[in-house]
């Protein structure tokens, strides 16, 4: 039996990007509500977090990008106001931890 010469896409090692978008208009359980459904079912989603106006997304970005996220974000009827990204490691998410 022969190998593959080229790995399966989920066996590729990589790294995910945290992405946090600060959305005007994100007030009530229900706004949270609508932007989960829409994030949510997304392929490449490993988190999501929203809370008070930011909407905090880790994401794979071979599967998906910041500008699809926003896109979505936008047609669920909701503007984007300031947008924040990086590398999600151990190592950034104690550093960003640590200033807090």
């Amino acid at each position: 039996m022969a190998l593959p010469d080229t790995p399966a896409s989920d066996q590729v090692p990589h790294e995910f990007i945290d992405a946090e978008f600060s959305v005007a208009g994100l007030e009530t359980p229900a706004d949270e509500q609508t932007i989960s459904s829409a994030l949510s079912g997304l392929d490449g989603i490993q988190s999501l977090k929203i809370s008070r106006g930011k909407v905090v997304v880790e994401y794979d970005p071979i599967r998906i990008t910041k500008a699809q996220l926003s896109e979505v974000i936008i047609r669920a009827g909701f503007r984007i106001a300031e947008v924040e990204s990086g590398p999600a490691s151990a190592i950034a998410d104690a550093l960003h931890n640590e200033k807090q």
